[in-house]
């Protein structure tokens, strides 16, 4: 388990004053995104945006609530104003003076890591990625590398790398100083591959190197080994083409950043390189964990003063390792990575500890309500020397199993102000030292989707859902609706849920449902709208029961041989039973068929200064006029 810790780097040295940022572009991305959108930022690591400037003043403050509420760091790209001083941090708030000329990374562009990467040397220079989200300013769509639902491209991974890169080393950066020397070899390198290496006066140090070759390179590199004050080889360096390695060289196992929790082990001991990019390293319960991003494998070497009992990878499979009683030193296999970003993680027994202490289950805890966390301890010594670490505005309540005298049940309440996907870092400490930890996520207890609600498609990838949620419904013959329940709580839940939207009707009118833990379930509706007057209507969907939810909705009646006009979520549309044409001042975004779903526009927008007043024949004879 990866600790996630503020992205915010105040450095000297190698690299200066470095700042790393992701900007936040809150005044062109929808209001109710912001949330979901700000999470995953601060899950992946990235725990400092930048503000666009721009926008109004009370939208700014909600976005700084919500980067407050998720324990972030945020600039307004320049000075704090005189207004805002009250929320900087040294009175307590998130927000920074921005970073002097950061270097503006493009998330979508293809050398965007590399770019980030060399800043390392570069003295003081920050860098500020941009491009990260969809954006929707004015009328014009800009792709980014997350679309409006959440989705991923594969351009999020330089991201994801440059936040466990700086995530790991963190401080110890401002530390590094360039060392002469690294990668020299025979034969020579070849173009476009560049080894540098950088090294503290303690002795830890970094081998950073950087492929912009289109080919992969595969090598041994000669490096300064710190600890003997001679030179070493790195066997077998595997980088991807137009990729970047920083491999750890000299690194203690000594608790502290670099090694977190590491109490168990003998000054001398420490690893001496990983031909792969560590992304964390922790002792817990007497086994070693190192997380790698190892595109294409590679070994981990480590100087220990005892003979470590057994290797073990995640999940429990075992790994041969190589123990040489003469030198002290285990040489252990870093498999393949797994997944787009090539992650996998080793661990180390080191040393059957003398006490544990594990949590059972600790993947959700629910927001605004009291949750039930069970720990098991090897002795009852142990278990009352223990407490249990919580974030701040958390509270606890402790008391014994039922089923176990080496139990405890923690009683936690979550507060209503967490962020819905936010993560709760926790911690079992005995007589001041971690003993396990844990990283369940933070959610609503239920909440609510609607199938067939209207979408509009910014591109051939995205899509910007209309809020409220709208759902079509032909007047003569009405519809079935589909609502899904989503029960986030580990237990199943009992609900009720009811319908109300003016000059609509619901058969049934209200439905008693039980939903599985951690499940969703779907309710079908019949909506009759024969005597509704065409156009929007608005209403409400109201869940009771386990948990209260009340989400608004409406729905837009068509006539049967008519069209209807209506505005919503900062669109306006026309629409009737075959088609459906969307909106924005002096934009045509989308001309649906609905017969097929397709969009019968080209990908973009095509001007449109009379806007909706068209009709939508009128518009269908102006479709195949539009250059595709």
């Amino acid at each position: 388990m990866i600790w996630r810790v503020s992205l915010f780097l105040a450095c000297a040295g190698l690299a200066g004053a470095q700042v790393q940022s992701v900007e936040f572009p809150w005044n062109a991305y929808p209001k109710q995104l912001w949330e979901r959108e700000l999470a995953w930022l601060k899950n992946i690591g990235a725990g400092h945006v930048s503000l666009a400037p721009g926008g109004n003043s009370s939208d700014l403050s909600e976005v700084i609530s919500i980067i407050r509420r998720l324990q972030m760091e945020a600039d307004l790209e320049g000075p704090v104003p005189d207004a805002l001083q009250a929320l900087t941090k040294a009175h307590g708030g998130p927000l920074t003076d921005a970073p002097a000329a950061p270097l503006r990374v493009s998330a979508l562009a293809a050398w965007a890591l590399i770019e980030s990467r060399e800043t390392l040397a570069a003295g003081s220079r920050s860098v500020l990625w941009t491009d990260v989200e969809d954006t929707l300013r004015e009328g014009i769509y800009k792709a980014g590398a997350v679309n409006f639902a959440g989705a991923e491209s594969p351009a999020t991974l330089a991201l994801r790398r440059e936040v466990q890169f700086r995530l790991y080393w963190g401080s110890s950066l401002s530390l590094l100083k360039e060392t002469p020397g690294a990668g020299a070899r025979l034969p020579p390198l070849p173009a476009g591959v560049t080894v540098k290496q950088f090294a503290a006066d303690s002795g830890v140090s970094l081998v950073s190197v950087i492929n912009r070759s289109g080919a992969a390179f595969q090598g041994d590199l000669k490096v300064l080994y710190p600890a003997a004050k001679r030179g070493m080889v790195l066997p077998d360096v595997g980088v991807p083409a137009h990729g970047v390695v920083a491999i750890p060289v000299n690194i203690p196992l000594t608790a502290g950043p670099l090694c977190r929790a590491c109490t168990a082990f003998a000054t001398s001991d420490h690893l001496v390189y990983a031909t792969a990019e560590m992304t964390s390293m922790e002792y817990e319960n007497g086994i070693l964990a190192m997380e790698f991003s190892a595109p294409s494998g590679g070994e981990v070497v480590l100087q220990l003063s005892r003979e470590p009992s057994g290797p073990l990878l995640a999940g429990g499979k075992p790994m041969p390792f190589d123990w040489d009683d003469h030198e002290h030193r285990v040489r252990l296999k870093i498999p393949v990575g797994r997944g787009a970003g090539a992650n996998v993680r080793v661990g180390l027994a080191i040393d059957a500890p003398d006490a544990t202490a594990f949590f059972d289950t600790a993947r959700v805890l629910i927001i605004g309500e009291t949750n039930h966390l069970s720990a098991e301890f090897s002795s009852e010594a142990i278990q009352q020397r223990s407490r249990l670490r919580l974030p701040a505005g958390f509270t606890v309540e402790q008391h014994a199993g039922k089923d176990s005298p080496l139990k405890l049940v923690y009683d936690i309440q979550v507060p209503e102000s967490a962020v819905h996907g936010d993560h709760a870092d926790l911690a079992l400490e005995v007589d001041g030292m971690q003993m396990s930890h844990a990283r369940p996520q933070l959610l609503r207890p239920v909440s609510l989707r609607f199938a067939g609600q209207i979408e509009v498609r910014m591109s051939a990838k995205s899509a910007l859902p209309l809020m409220p949620p709208t759902v079509p419904v032909n007047q003569r013959p009405g519809r079935d609706i589909t609502i899904s329940i989503r029960n986030n709580a580990t237990e199943i839940r009992n609900f009720h849920l009811e319908l109300t939207v003016d000059g609509l009707e619901f058969l049934p009118a209200k439905l008693d449902v039980s939903v599985g833990a951690s499940t969703a379930r779907e309710l079908s509706f019949r909506v009759f709208a024969r005597d509704a007057a065409p156009g929007l209507h608005a209403g409400m969907a109201r869940l009771s029961g386990a948990a209260s939810v009340n989400t608004a909705v409406q729905f837009v009646v068509i006539p049967p041989n008519g069209t209807a006009a209506y505005s919503a979520g900062g669109f306006s549309a026309l629409e009737s039973s075959r088609q459906r044409a969307v909106f924005m001042p002096g934009r045509w975004l989308e001309f649906i068929d609905k017969e097929n779903g397709q969009n019968l526009l080209p990908s973009g927008w095509v001007a449109m200064p009379a806007g909706p007043e068209k009709t939508l024949e009128e518009l269908k004879l102006m479709v195949p006029k539009v250059p595709r």
